[in-house]
């Protein structure tokens, strides 16, 4: 990855600098973002990006709990509130937060040091030794926690023991403010919605590191510096760059990772797998769904990891050969599905060729004319024009789709058909006649429900009557025919002619205080109502 940002900087690739393509500049570090599928690997990436003296900053808040400043903050806090977890304590003992080294902690397990912040301290150990100084400063914070927010701790933390000031000498000192600053907003954020402790914020805070945890990946970028970007593969939706590098493409995907595996299908009996090769034959089918298709979803992750590239895209196809293929589709890594899919492509190039990222770019095959910018730009346009007009649409969607207040009567929505207002659902205004308070939604669904409240559900009678002077209430007296035959298929279906061949209300309000008896009341119900 490192190699691959290096030769595009030393190479000069060209990026548009302006939406038709008229104009093309030198790409430059920030147009850069490298997409992983897994956080895991995000420790090794940033060990070959500071080897290669390439300024980076993650910014999907599921990295950032990855982040080795944000691990040491954590970690610290974590000493603070558990005394009895010695392998914490020593963890956050060599920290940078507290800088104790090897030698500190043999000096003190020698001197016969515990590793507890409450045990007495030995008589051998001077006062000024860092290990008699960190267990000081811990313990004082383990008692005050009680008093304070998860946010106040983390923030004790930063302050007390420089992590803002010690993040000057390293190369990403605003990238590291940016993290610390981050975490201790969600921290505070997370005490305002569940009112919890410190030892339940940082099992949370643990869980937004874990690879299965799917959290909200936002955080706010800093645009002011020229920094390569790195994400994850769902943070990156709907987002695009001018240069893409997908990383991590050799993992292979998680699957039965040994044991004994049994599953009870809801229809009963067992299915069992005790390793790879021997397993039962309603084994793979009685998973749940989730993991079916894991498969599929890693296809559709990496459609959309690919489709974030504007003008240039890598991709590591480095992995391990195998003698025979794969027995399943999920076994296969997203290398092997992308070096698959790539076969006879027109060239390749090594990054790693030489020094400095500055390989070759052999061709593996016949060179082929690319088509001239112009035309590759007007059947693009075409293929996204077309692929933005949807092929369904829902009765929520149509009403969301017209636009507001004055201009909507001369415009048009996203299917090309002029906007009405009656089909506008709009925030109802408090000042309104009797007949119209209350009531919410578009004006033809309000005439629809007036009809309806009136009409004989049976046979229909006063429908004529009902309709036209309820169009005229809504103000859409030109749709006095869709209203009827909206009238006409309620009336006309099962559930209304049922509810009419018996005891019945129109609307009922209902008032419930707990989801017990919301149970209660709908499955203890044994009359039909009409209403909403």
């Amino acid at each position: 990855m490192a190699a691959a940002v290096r030769t595009a900087l030393a190479q000069r690739w060209q990026v548009a600098d302006a939406p038709d393509g008229s104009c093309w500049r030198d790409v430059k570090l920030g147009d850069i973002a490298v997409l992983v599928p897994a956080r895991t690997s995000l420790p090794h990436l940033e060990d070959a990006l500071d080897a290669a003296g390439i300024r980076y900053r993650a910014e999907a808040s599921s990295l950032v709990y990855r982040a080795r400043e944000v691990r040491d903050l954590l970690t610290a806090a974590r000493a603070a509130d558990d005394p009895s977890d010695p392998l914490t304590l020593v963890a956050a003992l060599r920290t940078p937060l507290f800088g104790c080294g090897d030698d500190d902690l043999w000096t003190w397990q020698q001197a016969g040091g515990r590793w507890n912040i409450f045990a007495p301290r030995p008589d051998t150990v001077p006062a000024g030794h860092p290990v008699r100084d960190a267990f000081s400063n811990l313990g004082r914070l383990h008692n005050d926690r009680t008093w304070l927010a998860p946010s106040e701790v983390l923030e004790r933390l930063a302050v007390d023991r420089r992590m803002l000031e010690v993040a000057v000498g390293g190369p990403r000192a605003r990238d590291v403010w940016r993290r610390l600053r981050f975490v201790i907003d969600q921290a505070r954020a997370w005490s305002e919605a569940e009112h919890g402790g410190l030892r339940a914020y940082l099992t949370w805070a643990e869980r937004q590191g874990q690879e299965t945890t799917r959290v909200a990946e936002a955080v706010l970028p800093e645009t002011d510096t020229d920094t390569l970007r790195i994400l994850t593969i769902h943070a990156a939706k709907g987002l695009e760059f001018p240069v893409v590098i997908l990383s991590g493409m050799s993992s292979r995907p998680g699957g039965f990772q040994g044991g004994f595996e049994v599953i009870w299908p809801p229809e009963g009996g067992c299915a069992f797998k005790l390793r790879k090769d021997i397993q039962t034959g309603d084994f793979d089918t009685a998973k749940p769904i989730d993991e079916q298709m894991d498969y599929h979803e890693r296809i559709r992750l990496l459609y959309v990891a690919c489709t974030r590239a504007r003008d240039h895209l890598v991709v590591s196809l480095h992995r391990k050969e195998r003698q025979v293929a794969p027995d399943a589709d999920s076994s296969w890594t997203n290398a092997e599905l992308l070096a698959g899919a790539c076969e006879g492509a027109p060239s390749a190039m090594p990054l790693d060729a030489a020094p400095g990222g500055s390989g070759t770019s052999p061709r593996s095959g016949p060179a082929t004319e690319p088509p001239l910018y112009q035309d590759w730009y007007r059947d693009i346009t075409r293929i996204r024009e077309r692929v933005t007009r949807p092929v369904a649409m829902s009765a929520s969607q149509l009403e969301g789709s017209q636009l507001s207040a004055a201009p909507r009567l001369a415009a048009t929505d996203r299917l090309g058909v002029p906007a009405d207002a009656g089909l506008a659902k709009d925030a109802r205004d408090l000042e309104l006649p009797p007949w119209n308070k209350g009531r919410y939604g578009t004006a033809i669904g309000r005439a629809v429900h007036g009809v309806l409240q009136s009409v004989d559900l049976a046979t229909g009678r006063g429908l004529d009557d009902a309709v036209a002077a309820q169009v005229l209430t809504e103000g859409v007296a030109e749709h006095g025919e869709i209203v009827t035959q909206l009238v006409r298929a309620v009336l006309g279906s099962a559930a209304v002619q049922r509810a009419a061949s018996r005891p019945h209300w129109r609307e009922t309000y209902v008032g419930l205080s707990s989801a017990s008896e919301c149970w209660k009341a709908s499955s203890t119900s044994s009359t039909a109502t009409m209403g909403s």
